[in-house]
Order: C-alpha cells, then sequence, then structure tokens
C-alpha cells in the first residue's frame, strides 16, 4: 500500500489574505500528486472511531488512524474492474465495504455490467477482490448506495444497497430504460441476494430528470426496508416489509420542480438526487422517524433562473404521513446552495447535511456549510465549516456529489474544492457538542494573529523550538522557503519576497509538534 502522508492542518495558521475565519479545522485528505480527486465517501468504525476510511475517483483510498488529522493513501483494484461512483460504510462489527462500479475504460465490453462491493476486515489494510451485484448483461448498473439495517429485529446489521441501471448508458431510443434495483448480504458481505426491482414505472437513459436514479436505502424499527430516488420531476419513495424480496407500489412523496438534474453555475454538471435516513435508537425521543432529503430550483431569482435550494421533511408513522417542507439553508440570499448529503448520528439522533453554499457571494465562489438538526427536523442551524471560499472551473469534472459521516458526536464532513482549476479532497474535525474539536496533544496550538497591510504571515508560538515555514504552489511544487529556524514563545510576522508571483499558494510550518498548512493569496 502506497503511504504518502499529507495531512494538511489549515486552523493552525493565519494566511494574510484569508477571507473568513472558520469554525472548525480542515484538513487535507488528498496528496497534491493526486489526479483530479471526486465523488468522495467517508466512513467511520464505530468499534475504534479513530478510523476513517474515504475513497474518491476512480480508485483512490484514503484512510486515518488518528481521528482524521492525517491520512495514508493507495489505489484499489479489483478483477471486475474499477469504475468510481465510491461508497464507503463500516458496520457495527467494524468490517469495511468499499461499493463502486466496474469496468476498465468506456471501451471495455462488460462496461458497467455490475455493482462490485470490495470488503476489508483490518480497516483498510487491505481488501478482497469484491463480490458482484446486479449483473445482468449487458444493461448497466450505475449509482449504487450503500445502508445498514440497525433495527432491534432479527435483520439486524442487515447490509443493503440500491442503485440504477439502464439498457444503455445515454441512449436516446425509446426502446431503452432506466430501472432501480435493490440486494442485500446477511453475511457481511460475502454473499448478496439476487437483485429485486423496486420501481413501478422507470424512465429513460439519458441520465438527466426523466432517468430513475439516485436510490438510497434505510431501514425502519420493524425492519421495513424504504428506498428513496428522484425522477420524473418527483421525490418517490417504495417499502419491503418482507426483507426486501418485494417491494409495493411507488409513492411520490415530494415535487422536484425542475427535476433533478440543473444547471449550477461553474459546476460542470449538477443534481438533486434524496437521501433518506431513520432514527433507530429506542432511547432518542424520535425514535423510528423517516428523514428525507433533497435539493431543487423551485425557487426563482427576479431574472426568473432557479435558485438551488436544499429541502427536507419527516414521517413520524413509517413514510405514511409526511411533514411539511422544510428549507435545509436558512439565509435568504439569491444565490445557490448544492450537493446535499445526509447521515444520521445513530447515537444521538441528530441530523446532519453538508452541501456547497453561495450565499455570501454574487458569483461562484462557493463555500462549505453543515447543518444540523437536534429537533427531529424541524429546524436546522447552519454553520460555515471551510477554511475559505474556492471558484469551481465549469470546463473541469466537479463530480456528483459529496458526502459525511457522524458516530456518537463526531461528524465527518468530505468535500472536494477547486484552487485554480486543480481539484483536492478535504474534511473537518467536528465535534458535536458546541465546542472546537483539539488536535492531537502531539500538535501545538497556532493562535493566529496579523495584519492586511503587506503580503506576508503571521503566527505565534507558546514553545521554544526549530520552526519552518515553506510555500507551495497548488500542484505541491516547492517556491520558497519562507523560514527556517529556532525561535523562542512569542508573535512573528514574516513577509513575502517579492520574487514570489502573484497568484494562490499553500504555507507549510514544519515545528517539533506537527505540520500546519493554510492557503495564501498573493496579489500586490
Amino acid at each position: 500500500m502506497r503511504t504518502k502522508l499529507w495531512a494538511l492542518f489549515s486552523t493552525a495558521l493565519l494566511v494574510t489574505g484569508v477571507l473568513h475565519a472558520q469554525s472548525f479545522p480542515n484538513v487535507r485528505i488528498s496528496d497534491p500528486s493526486l489526479s483530479a480527486p471526486e465523488e468522495v465517501s467517508i466512513a467511520i468504525n464505530p468499534k475504534n472511531t479513530n478510523q476513517l476510511a474515504a475513497g474518491s475517483n476512480l480508485n483512490y483510498f484514503f484512510s486515518s488512524t488518528d481521528g482524521g488529522w492525517s491520512w495514508n493513501w493507495t489505489q484499489l483494484t479489483s478483477h471486475y474492474g474499477f469504475w468510481g461512483d465510491p461508497n464507503l460504510m463500516f458496520d457495527d462489527s467494524g468490517i469495511l465495504y468499499y461499493e463502486h462500479l466496474s469496468g476498465r475504460n468506456w471501451q471495455d465490453t462488460e462496461f458497467l455490467w455490475r455493482i462490485v462491493v470490495q470488503r476489508s476486515l483490518d480497516a483498510g489494510m487491505s481488501f478482497d477482490s469484491g463480490e458482484q451485484i446486479g449483473y445482468y448483461p449487458p444493461t448497466m448498473q450505475d449509482k449504487a448506495w450503500l445502508g445498514i439495517d440497525r433495527s432491534q429485529t432479527a435483520t439486524n446489521g442487515t447490509i443493503m444497497t440500491s442503485w440504477n441501471e439502464d439498457d444503455l448508458y445515454g441512449s436516446k431510443l425509446p426502446k431503452d430504460s432506466s430501472r432501480i434495483f435493490f440486494s442485500k448480504t446477511t453475511d457481511h458481505g460475502e454473499t448478496w441476494s439476487q437483485r429485486v426491482r423496486v420501481d413501478d414505472w422507470g424512465g429513460d437513459c439519458l441520465d438527466s430528470s426523466n432517468t430513475v436514479e439516485g436510490a438510497v436505502t434505510a431501514t425502519g424499527p420493524d425492519g421495513t426496508i424504504y428506498i428513496v430516488w428522484s425522477g420524473h420531476n418527483k421525490i418517490y419513495l417504495d417499502r419491503s416489509t418482507d426483507g426486501g424480496k418485494t417491494f409495493g407500489k411507488d409513492q411520490a412523496i415530494a415535487d422536484q420542480p425542475g427535476g433533478w438534474d440543473f444547471v449550477v453555475p461553474g459546476i460542470f454538471r449538477a443534481n438533486g438526487f434524496p437521501m433518506i435516513v431513520s432514527d433507530l435508537n429506542p432511547k432518542s425521543k424520535f425514535y423510528g422517524r423517516l428523514y428525507v432529503m433533497w435539493s431543487d430550483q423551485r425557487r426563482r431569482a427576479p431574472d426568473g433562473t432557479g435558485i438551488t435550494d436544499i429541502y427536507s421533511m419527516y414521517s413520524p408513522d413509517g413514510g405514511n404521513t409526511w411533514s411539511n417542507l422544510l428549507r435545509v439553508n436558512t439565509d435568504t440570499a439569491m444565490n445557490h446552495h448544492f450537493f446535499p448529503s445526509m447521515t444520521i448520528d445513530p447515537v444521538t439522533g441528530h441530523i446532519f447535511l453538508v452541501f456547497y453554499d453561495r450565499r455570501h457571494y454574487l458569483d461562484s465562489e462557493t463555500d462549505v456549510y453543515l447543518a444540523r438538526s437536534t429537533d427531529g427536523g424541524q429546524s436546522f442551524d447552519n454553520t460555515r465549516i471551510s477554511q475559505s471560499a474556492f471558484g469551481p472551473d465549469s470546463g473541469v469534472f466537479f463530480g456528483d456529489y459529496i458526502h459525511l459521516v457522524a458516530y456518537n458526536r463526531k461528524v465527518f464532513p468530505i468535500w472536494m474544492r477547486m484552487d485554480d482549476s486543480v481539484l483536492s479532497v478535504w474534511t473537518a474535525i467536528v465535534q458535536d457538542t458546541g465546542t472546537l474539536a483539539e488536535p492531537p496533544t502531539n500538535m501545538v496550538t497556532i493562535q493566529a494573529t496579523g495584519s492586511l497591510a503587506l503580503p506576508g504571515i503571521d503566527f505565534s508560538i507558546a514553545y521554544y523550538g526549530h520552526v519552518s515555514i515553506e510555500l507551495f504552489d497548488l500542484l505541491g511544487r516547492k517556491v520558497s522557503t519562507l523560514l527556517d529556524g529556532t525561535y523562542g514563545a512569542g508573535e512573528y510576522r514574516i513577509p513575502i519576497p517579492q520574487t514570489v508571483s502573484n497568484g494562490s499558494y499553500f504555507a507549510q510550518m514544519t515545528s517539533l509538534v506537527g505540520i500546519h498548512v493554510a492557503k495564501i493569496n498573493i496579489s500586490r
């Protein structure tokens, strides 16, 4: 396994020119050498919450053993091929599942013929080659998502997945259609059940709003299986009361005006797929409640263009009735909030959503926000969690989703950012306690000070020792050494040399107790 470490701790150092103070430590997961990592997923091990796993297109795997402060990476392989759409999950026994599409390239004769789930019994140190799901050649399987049954029933621990099948991806022929399917494993992923069709109607194969897509699975307290997806400008729900052997009649539980495929400026393509989670903790005040969220463009700007917002609702009775629609993003700005992902902390019952947000900007500058509900989905607070805004480039594929996971008040969102058309993967260290996460005890805490008078870096240290500060471009190439020496406790300022051109960089501070990195924008 390749084990390059590239942990960028961005709370530790203030760089002159950063526009917005952050609330939570940001850590860069991806190595600068990686090529365009996007479509990210993250998982936490309930048996050891310091163990985290993450994935991104096409076959990257990242792991952390210290609660997300530092990461290793490698690239996985499978004899079925590896074609992205990663989704990762630990079960309650500590087994890690990495689900992805199959194939080696677009010309592969078996391209997308199956969903693949690979398992790791050692928290990501090694993986098996994977089991195939949904194999029905020559149909093409796409956009799968994992779920787990945490009900207090005999089905507890069942791992489920749902996805959409296309007769031929991208086909405009009326004879070609899309469908939603389901499969499960009751032996921790060693074998999977035969696929079962879920939807009644189907859709086209154009990978757009009339394609049925974005299927996500959850279970209720009695083991009932629920699946939601998008299609035909609706959010659909279906359920199975016999363990996934059969499903009932599709129920349109919400409108999705304009469909799930819409335009967000600066983004190669955007979607508003739904997600569903359930509260299965018998001690929770909201035990048994189902939560569904998605995004759409029902709200309109004065010029008539759609504004992307995030919506949620809940059901207290197994999907028979639903609450009124609630807009999750709490601002009134006429700008976009997109790529939401939702999870539930199975211990506290708190609901979390992560999403991109432009409420503070008139252009395509983008922040990352975390929304939380502690009252059963009746309201959400919103907190900006990204260190600074970034500007995406619509000419660079940005992926189709981001993700987050929560367990016992530890919350780990994962997202991509783009700087000068270069993609990177990030997380934030979030504690659901109302306080900031603390770095490991072997790391120094750097307090931010400084002014905006001239390009430079202000920092303070509370110990005596060696400190170096180096400047890297966004591709990870070293540009300059700004500082290298021994310093005592105090506050310091170092200027940026005139020989360093205007542009965006990363400043990396290395001391006896850690590495701390932040972005710097030089504009003289």
